[in-house]
């Protein structure tokens, strides 16, 4: 069979080409600073040939880039994808509980993903208290220190001893680790697969972090989080 009649080739559940394709963008893993021909064949089950044909087309359309070493990396058009995602799909799901568990706990909450070695804030919703803790949209955030990036860094390094813990109990609680004026409290929103989506968090003034409010934020926190993982897909 000659490779044009192969890329139009339809398969049961779609186009063949196209899952093809779109399985070499699947072969990226969190950590990978680009991957060669020989590793991506292995990761895909493609052969050399057609991984070129394809890649070819992708990047084209800047999906993927491939530097002078011959090295393939994640192309930007993906980060172009992915604010789309986020305004259409992550911000609709995300903002209005945000805002149900600022009116529950009066507490400033926020939705944290990873990039690259960092978190970033993708969303929040500040509490409407005088003294309160404020959190900007696009605000960086460390990977080892506070709530939110222990859980982020839970999940990129899940074989340390505390992100085990970390990952077992499914929530992390610091206690004026960044500021010692303010404690934070993070929990991990998973999908389908059980890959980690992002990591929603509570924070505000240590004082605040009573034993008695610490148990309240938590169980808010942890129905909300389920209804969230469920609205993505995770069982």
């Amino acid at each position: 069979m000659s490779d044009s009649t192969e890329i139009s080739k339809p398969s049961k559940s779609g186009v063949e080409s196209v899952e093809r394709a779109l399985s070499l963008l699947e072969a990226f893993n969190m950590g990978d600073n680009g991957l060669a021909l020989k590793e991506l064949a292995r990761r895909t089950g493609l052969n050399k040939a057609t991984i070129l044909r394809l890649s070819a087309s992708l990047e084209k359309f800047g999906y993927i880039s491939r530097d002078h070493d011959g090295i393939f990396h994640l192309g930007s058009a993906l980060w172009k994808v992915s604010l789309v995602y986020r305004d259409f799909q992550l911000g609709n799901i995300i903002r209005p509980v945000l805002i149900e568990l600022v009116e529950k706990t009066e507490e400033t909450a926020a939705f944290h993903v990873l990039r690259g070695n960092s978190g970033v804030v993708l969303y929040c919703e500040n509490s409407k208290r005088r003294m309160r803790y404020h959190i900007d949209e696009g605000e960086i955030t460390p990977l080892n220190v506070g709530s939110s990036g222990k859980v982020l860094e839970a999940f990129v390094s899940p074989e340390t001893s505390q992100s085990k813990i970390i990952q077992e109990q499914g929530y992390y609680i610091s206690l004026g680790e960044r500021d010692p004026d303010i404690a934070g409290i993070s929990i991990p929103v998973l999908g389908r697969e059980n890959e980690l989506i992002g990591v929603i968090s509570l924070s505000g003034l240590v004082n605040r972090f009573t034993e008695d409010n610490i148990k309240n934020y938590l169980k808010v926190l942890l129905t909300i989080s389920k209804k969230v993982c469920l609205a993505f897909g995770s069982k």
